[in-house]
């Protein structure tokens, strides 16, 4: 169970208060030792000149002057003031701290229920006004994510629902006999099993990255071999589509650092994707050149293009620019955010440029081989 705690504002009074009273206390004592003290020596320094001038024998000596009555009282009356200004003081500042602190708590509260469209607007102190802007990019975070996490779940539900109602459909027309088990029935039954064991390799390859599981296999990889080998495997995709494919590389490309067959897949799956929104008779070209201790290499169309709005959300899982989820114009959204994912595990980086109805540019970037030292396989 939670320990109860005192509040903000009970503490602050508390503390301001002992301040007040160690404050008042000490004064009071420092300054009735050293009033008395310099009474006391005075009295003794002019001893002589209080005494009366014909003293009667009989007649007691008239007592020393009283010290300073009105010291404590005074101090009394510091006290109670200091005490007034302690609470007051306890109050305002307290109130400044908890009213930006309670509501950030009830926000907090409304988004541990679900309702991550929650935002503050807090002021006070700069640490105050910082708290409060993180606290809103995590929500904008967490509503992000959640956003994506049912379209992920309607993206998986749509992708298995079509290919399994079909195969389905067409098991039951074969067990009925209605249609034959012929050449056209068996490839169509294929085709919708490879495309849903396509979608769960994806969704296995994409949780084995992110959780640091995939092995890699380091080693050189040549450039020049890569691009071409990629063309070489896309040439009938993009010919079917009367696209042409070219590769335009830098002289002297060195060699980099990486998995060959998981950076061909990025490749591939970059090339597979520029085809998919490059309309009949475009373009696509493989370019690649060092830039410091990196190798950029781009894949770039001159398709339709990509709203700026949408761009920094393009690598995430499951988001399709296509919102119609026509499979014509794509799968189920992870190709991408797969290719983020491998380029990152071999310590590269990836973006993407464009412009609505010039093309897309995506880049990514892979160390340039150090010679054998840099070889070996890592999980």
């Amino acid at each position: 169970m939670r320990k109860r705690r005192l509040s903000l504002r009970v503490t602050l009074f508390l503390v301001i208060l002992l301040v007040a009273l160690v404050c008042i206390v000490a004064s009071a004592l420092l300054s009735n030792y050293l009033s008395h003290r310099e009474i006391g020596q005075f009295v003794q320094e002019h001893q002589q000149q209080l005494q009366p001038v014909n003293p009667n024998p009989g007649q007691q000596p008239p007592p020393p002057p009283p010290g300073p009555r009105n010291i404590n009282l005074s101090f009394i009356l510091a006290g109670v003031l200091g005490l007034v200004l302690a609470l007051v003081l306890s109050l305002v500042l307290a109130g400044r701290i908890s009213r930006p602190l309670s509501g950030l708590t009830g926000a907090t509260r409304k988004i541990t229920s679900g309702d991550y469209s929650e935002r503050v607007s807090v002021g006070g102190a700069k640490e105050v006004e910082e708290l409060g802007e993180a606290f809103n990019t995590l929500a904008e975070s967490l509503d992000r994510n959640e956003e994506l996490r049912k379209n992920m779940v309607a993206d998986i539900a749509h992708e298995l629902r079509n290919p399994l109602a079909t195969l389905r459909g067409q098991l039951e027309l074969l067990q009925d006999g209605k249609i034959d088990c012929d050449r056209e029935a068996v490839d169509s039954l294929m085709e919708d099993a490879v495309m849903l064991s396509r979608l769960v390799e994806d969704l296995r390859q994409l949780s084995l990255v992110e959780a640091g599981k995939l092995d890699l296999d380091f080693g050189p990889v040549d450039i020049d071999e890569l691009l071409g080998e990629v063309a070489s495997r896309m040439r009938h995709e993009t010919s079917q589509k009367g696209i042409t494919l070219s590769i335009e590389a830098a002289e002297g490309v060195p060699a980099v650092r990486a998995d060959h067959v998981r950076t061909a897949q990025v490749l591939r799956n970059l090339v597979s994707n520029s085809v998919v929104h490059t309309p009949a008779g475009g373009s696509v070209r493989l370019a690649a050149e060092k830039s410091g201790g990196k190798v950029i290499i781009s894949v770039t169309d001159n398709g339709a293009g990509i709203d700026g709005e949408e761009l920094p959300f393009i690598f995430e899982r499951f988001y399709r620019t296509d919102k119609s989820r026509s499979r014509s114009t794509g799968g189920a959204g992870l190709g991408l955010s797969i290719a983020r994912s491998l380029v990152e595990a071999q310590g590269g980086r990836i973006w993407i440029e464009s412009e609505v109805g010039k093309g897309t540019t995506i880049h990514f970037s892979l160390p340039v081989d150090q010679g054998p030292a840099g070889a070996g396989t890592q999980t």
